[in-house]
This record gives C-alpha cells, structure tokens and sequence, in this order.
C-alpha cells in the first residue's frame, strides 16, 4: 500500500510529520515507536490505528482526555479516512495522503492582487480525499458562543456609524482579522454591470504573503447562488464542486467564503484562508463568519441609502440654488431692460432728466449684479480669512459710502455711532466689509422712504476681548418664526427682491473669523444684528467651531 502520514497541525510537536505505509496497527501516544508525541496531555497509549477490512479505523485506546475526529469524540472506534482531523489532548493531527504539486490553472479564478496576468497563489499542495471537506469543530461550545458574540457586538458597534463603503468595508476586515487567524482575506462585491464580482478589499497578515489570491469562481458562484457560507480545508475534495474544473487545478487552503447578504439580494463575498499548518478553520467560525457577512451586507445598504440620501439633498439644494439665482437674475435682468428703456427713452426725447432716472435704475441694477456674484463667490468658495490689523471704523465708512446712494433715494436716515479710537482687530479687511455691507442693504430694503432710521455702532468689549457691530433699523420686523430661518441660503423676506444669500454668506463670514452674528426682531418694533468678533486671531475648522488662538 502507499505511504500514509499524520501531519502534526496544534500542539507541542506542531510541523511534525509521521509515516507509515503498512497495514499493522499504530500506536499514538507517547510511548508509541511510530507516532511518538511529545504532548503531556496525551497518554502513553492514547489510541490506535488499525486496518479492519478494506479501511483504517481509530480505536480510543483509553486516553484520559478522549479522542476526538473531526471534533466529534468517539466512543470505542470510528472508521477515518484521507483528510479526517484527529485531536487527543492539546495535538491535532490530519490523516493524510503524500503531497503533491498541483498547478494554477488560468481560466477560471479571481486574483485580488494588482495587476493583469494569472494567479499566483501560495498554495502548493493539499491533501486529496473523496470524501466532503472535513474540520474540527471546538471542543468548548460555551466558551465559543460567547467570544462569537462579543466579536459580533464589536463589528455592530464598529460599523453602525460608518457610512462611507471603502472604510466600512475596511474596519470589517481589521476586525475579522483580529478575532480568526486569517493569512489572507479580501472582500468582493459584485459589479452590476459585468455581474462579476469585484475584489475591493485586499488584506495579508504577513508581507511575505502579498501577492495574487487565487480564489475559485465555482466556490464563489456557488456562495453567491446558494446564498450559504463554505468552509473547506481541502476544496478538492468537496462533492459540491466536482463540476468545476478549477478546484481540481487549484490547491485550495483551510478556507471560509461567506455570502455579504443584502435584503433582497447577495452584494458579494468575504473570504480568508489560511495554510492548514497555521490554523484550521471550525464549522463555528464558518457561522460566525456568515453572521459578520450578514451583519456587513445590511451595513452596506444603510451606507448606501445614506450616501443616496446624500446626493439627492445635493441634487435638491442645487435645484434650489439654480432656481432661486435664476429667479434672482431674471429680476435684475428685468431691472436692466426697463432703465436700459428709460435712457433710451430719453435720448430720443432728448431729456437729461429722464436719461439720468433711466442711468439710476441701470447703476442700481448692475450693483445688485456685483453684489450677487460676489455672494456667489463667498458662499461657494470655502476659505480662511486673510488676518491683518484691521482698522474697522475704517472699513465701515466705506460700507457707508456705498449704501448712501440708496438711503438719500428712499430719505433714510443713517446715524453712526463708531469709537474711532478703537484698536485695530485682526480680520479679513474685504471680508468684514461684505458682511457689513449686506447688513446695511438689507437694512436700508427694510425700512420705510421718508420714515426709516438705521444706527450703525461699533466698539470694544475689553472685558469679553472682542470687537462688536450693530446695525439696527426700525423696520416692520421679522416674524420669530422667519427668524429661526434667517441665515439659511436662498431664504429671504424680500419676497422677489431678495436673493436670500446676503446674510447666509455674512454669517459665513462671521463663522471664519470665529466671530459670533446674532439677530433680534420684533414685529413693528425693527430688527438689531449684532456681529463679535474675536480680538485674538482664532483657527477656525471646517463646520465653523472655534479651536482657539494658534499656538
């Protein structure tokens, strides 16, 4: 007969190997002359092999810690066979064939390597059998379910707040290789063009082991038909994969491939491996695998419903945007013909008058035209301010000086009450002027020609050590609840006067400058807002939270 063996996979005499190639019995133990072990947990005589019939059989030679095969004890005797696990003690053994070589075939893997070309697998050699892939299964259920179910409590608490794809995926995959000893893994998902499935996700516990992993189609079609996980410590030998070739060319390693399950339908795969020599995957390990596929395929639909949920807000703000700029543009536009019309009114009538009414209505419009692009810009445009000593009475007479056109137009009263001996405040000179100078618009659209007042103030908190603006108007007032609203993007009490980004970009502003813009209003009682800004030039991050002066 051919040589057998027994490899040595757990324990003491771990990458030992054991050969025999007659039918007489074999003694496992330590005091055996064929199969000497030098396990303490395993008797002296723990079992036996024997040939009775045309089979070997296992005989429990009284071993105080019972013999296991393929994680099942037996109770005097139990036929084996090429592939079975034996465990006495703390040894595992496989019962085993001689190795041989097998070749990687080309036409029927997935590599999640880089790079075209064929696999190239690590994987040499397996044990061949005709009998179903076999494991052992933990000898501790208890112990087991328990360190399952703090590794799926884990994952969830892991991926409930992760809703990006590429880095739920990845935090899968650290913890899986965390909790099993995995050499290799990836994640596959499948592509809904090609209908393939897509590696996405590579991982290697070692360098040495980077390269191709050379992974059957045929197990992953199977896997993804069935929508069942596969355990196999010797892929070959699995009655379910006779029909593809590739398993018979491929030396498949001890194995897990696991379905990603979505709701209605699979999304893809996750598979490790590991060389038997290192470690043999359990059927237990195989259900805690599946219920991380599970767990992971219904994480990937909440990421992508969320980033959907996402691209839709973005599709309606920018409907939103589009419309109300183009609502907006449309008016001023509307503005522009109807003085454009005036002034040629009166060049034809030849009348000064009428053509410098016509060139007032034109100058008015092609303000709101310059005003509305550089909101544009400012909201848009993400930016850190650029900081100098700013002298800001300065920077409010100029916001007066344009505004006043307007407030003599409508006979509005403007009253300043600016300390011009304040101290310089480091700020962006051009961005406080925008931001005051929107305030000042909206003021002077508030109030009533001939009746309306507004007070621009401006001094400093040495207490608090922060500069602080008002402008305040006794226009008709803002509802509390148009209030709560005020400084969103494309709202605006103007009705179709408004654009409703002045104040989102002044708050904006205000936010970058780790400054603070408060409004109060009273229905027929006007409106007051209140701009601080902070003496000390502070950082600012990207939600607009104040870190504090830089170091």
């Amino acid at each position: 007969m051919p040589p057998l063996y027994l490899y040595v996979l757990q324990g003491p005499d771990k990458g030992r190997k054991f050969e025999f190639s007659s039918n007489d019995p074999v003694l496992l133990g330590r005091s055996s002359e064929l199969v000497p072990l030098g396990d303490l947990t395993v008797s002296r005589r723990h079992a036996q092999l024997e040939w009775i019939g045309n089979s070997w059989s296992l005989v429990d030679a009284g071993g105080a810690n019972g013999v296991f095969v393929n994680g099942v004890r037996i109770n005097k005797s139990s036929k084996i066979k090429v592939g079975d696990q034996i465990r006495m003690g703390s040894t595992l053994l496989v019962f085993g064939a001689p190795v041989q070589n097998v070749s990687l075939a080309e036409s029927d893997e997935v590599s999640p390597g880089n790079g075209p070309g064929p696999a190239d697998s690590a994987i040499l050699s397996t044990v061949p059998s005709n009998d179903d892939s076999v494991v052992l299964a933990a000898p501790e259920p208890s112990q087991v379910a328990m360190a399952h179910f703090r590794v799926l409590l884990q994952i969830s608490l892991a991926i409930s707040s992760v809703f990006d794809q590429q880095q739920l995926l990845n935090k899968v995959m650290d913890l899986v290789f965390e909790q099993l000893r995995a050499d290799r893994g990836f994640i596959g998902l499948l592509d809904d063009a090609t209908e393939q499935v897509v590696p996405v996700v590579v991982r290697y516990r070692n360098e040495e082991q980077v390269g191709k992993i050379a992974v059957s189609q045929t197990i992953i079609r199977h896997v993804m038909a069935k929508k069942e996980g596969v355990l196999s410590s010797n892929a070959m030998t699995d009655q379910r994969f006779q029909k593809g070739n590739s398993v018979h060319n491929l030396a498949i390693r001890s194995a897990i491939c696991v379905p990603i399950k979505g709701r209605e339908k699979n999304l893809g795969v996750l598979h490790i491996d590991s060389s038997v020599a290192n470690y043999s995957y359990t059927p237990d390990q195989l259900r805690l695998l599946t219920a991380i596929g599970l767990q992971t395929g219904l994480a990937i639909e909440v990421a992508r419903l969320y980033q959907e949920s996402v691209r839709q807000e973005r599709l309606a703000a920018t409907g939103q945007t589009v419309a109300s700029l183009s609502h907006s543009i449309k008016n001023i536009l509307q503005g522009i013909r109807g003085g454009a019309d005036i002034v040629e009114l009166g060049i034809n009538a030849n009348d000064i008058n009428q053509i410098r009414t016509g060139w007032g209505v034109l100058q008015r419009n092609l303000d709101k035209v310059q005003g509305l692009t550089m909101n544009m810009l400012a909201y848009s445009k993400p930016r850190s301010p650029n900081y100098e000593l700013t002298n800001l009475p300065y920077v409010l007479g100029e916001c007066l000086e344009l505004v006043n056109s307007a407030a003599n137009d409508k006979k509005v009263i403007v009253l300043t009450e600016i300390n011009k001996d304040q101290p310089p405040v480091p700020a962006d000179a051009d961005g406080i002027h925008q931001a005051i100078l929107n305030l000042l618009t909206n003021a002077v659209d508030a109030v009533e020609p001939g009746r309306g007042v507004i007070t621009l103030t401006s001094d400093v908190d040495t207490g608090a050590q922060q500069a602080v603006i008002e402008v305040q108007d006794n226009g008709h007032g803002i509802s509390d609840d148009n209030l709560k609203r005020l400084f969103q993007p494309f709202y605006s009490t103007k009705g179709q006067r408004g654009t409703g980004l002045g104040l989102a970009v002044t708050k904006k502003i205000v936010d970058e400058h780790g400054g603070k813009i408060t409004a109060s209003s009273k229905l027929g009682g006007g409106t007051t807002f209140r701009i601080t800004l902070p003496m000390q030039h502070h950082t600012v991050d990207d939600s607009g939270k104040t870190l504090g002066p830089p170091a």
